[in-house]
């Protein structure tokens, strides 16, 4: 297990952290808890975790994950064979950041267990999640926490 828990990372410090897990085949589980991280970092981040094929259990806390991010972030779920869990924890998530992660979800089937937490979600954000969560046959629990739903 990986935990790295931080208020700012740098890309290089990103970079440096990606490089071993791409080099540790063996590694189940990632937690990442940053406040500030940029799109840079969270790619080469998401990039790695394809890299991860043992890898069962993902955190990320962050404020804010872009579009770009969420669909790099979805890609490399895609390639994640062995992944039991996801737990994804910011502020905001645009409706095409949900968009990208549900169809993450979708196409993930053996994935049992989902946590979302974020502060804002729209009705159409949750539209997608809804029909991902629809189309996963695996998925056996789900906890979801929005301080916020916005029209």
């Amino acid at each position: 297990a990986i935990s790295l828990e931080c208020v700012d990372l740098s890309d290089d410090g990103v970079k440096k952290f990606s490089e071993g897990i791409r080099h540790a085949p063996a590694l189940q589980e990632i937690s990442l808890v940053c406040r500030r991280i940029s799109d840079v970092g969270m790619k080469d981040f998401s990039e790695a975790i394809r890299h991860a094929p043992a890898l069962q259990n993902i955190s990320i806390y962050c404020e804010k994950i872009s579009d770009d991010v969420m669909k790099s972030f979805g890609d490399a779920i895609r390639h994640a064979p062995a992944l039991q869990n996801i737990s994804l924890r910011c502020r905001e998530i645009s409706d095409e950041g949900m968009k990208s992660f549900s169809e993450a979800i979708r196409h993930s089937p053996a994935l049992p267990s989902i946590s979302l937490q974020c502060r804002e979600i729209s009705d159409d954000g949750m539209k997608y999640f809804s029909e991902a969560i629809r189309h996963a046959p695996a998925l056996q629990n789900i906890s979801l926490n929005c301080e916020e739903q916005m029209s």
